[in-house]
């Protein structure tokens, strides 16, 4: 959850933030309210907040937007009298801060996502096929010693629906924004025994390869990923407002059969 910080004196916005019912559905905790620039300003300076929103005399605006400038990771928000355009203003908020993490983190160099997001498995999701020893090879290049290519592995198929509309309408940081918001979503598995990787073949159909950590069977990759896959499909309604259609989800015995399937589909 994201947390926002508003400072107002105003007490029509007050009641209206306090009183907003959405909060935890726009992917926000509720937000602390302080009615001055200087409280509003040790809040920001003692804690922890992602968005700050502000309405004040001249002055004391001045003295907030001043204090924000020199905090690049706090985002500022208009601040609205509206229930509806609050909606909308959290909205857009909350896409753009998850365009940011999406960026924070495939920018860390010894991310295990951003190596599991490696040309090699994508192209295996495109359908590229290998030989076991160019597997083992790819492997130990890309220095993936917790891979054990003998292990079952799932792939699944998805579609947006809405995916080239929102892309053109509603998302206005492009497509590799989109894709990397995508990815942080998909490729978070959290404390799972699975790695994913996703592939966006376009911006209404994707792919995804889930590969075990440790050794499980081929039923609980399986699972693994249906109950990922769940968690995906809330948090693409809950901060995208975009729903997932499943078309296909299937497990292999190793990651070596997927790659020798594509080699063979490929040969002929």
């Amino acid at each position: 959850m994201y947390r926002l910080l508003l400072v107002t004196d105003k007490p029509d916005i007050c009641t209206l933030y306090n009183e907003y019912p959405d909060w935890e559905a726009q992917g926000f905790e509720k937000p602390t309210v302080m009615k001055n620039a200087e409280a509003g300003i040790h809040q920001l300076t003692n804690g922890h907040f992602d968005v700050v929103s502000w309405l004040l005399p001249v002055s004391e605006g001045k003295q907030m937007a001043s204090f924000i400038t020199k905090k690049p990771d706090i985002m500022g928000i208009e601040t609205m009298r509206d229930a509806r355009l609050l909606r909308r203003e959290l909205g857009n908020a909350r896409r753009e801060l998850a365009t940011r993490d999406a960026q924070r983190q495939v920018s860390q160099p010894d991310d295990v996502m951003k190596v599991m997001s490696s040309r090699f498995f994508c192209d295996l999701l495109r359908g590229d096929g290998f030989t076991e020893k160019q597997v083992d090879e790819k492997l130990h290049t890309l220095g993936l010693v917790d891979i054990d290519p003998v292990r079952p592995i799932a792939i699944a198929s998805f579609r947006l629906p809405q995916g080239d509309f929102f892309l053109a309408e509603v998302w206005q940081y492009g497509r590799d924004r989109l894709e990397n918001a995508l990815r942080n979503i998909f490729e978070n598995t959290g404390d799972r025994d699975i790695y994913c990787v996703m592939l966006m073949i376009n911006p209404h159909h994707m792919r995804i390869l889930a590969i075990p950590h440790k050794d499980i069977s081929e039923k609980d990759v399986y699972a693994e990923m249906v109950s990922h896959l769940e968690a995906c499909r809330t948090n693409l309604e809950q901060y995208f407002e975009l729903t997932m259609n499943i078309r296909r989800m299937h497990a292999y015995s190793s990651l070596y059969e997927l790659a020798l399937e594509n080699l063979q589909r490929t040969a002929h």
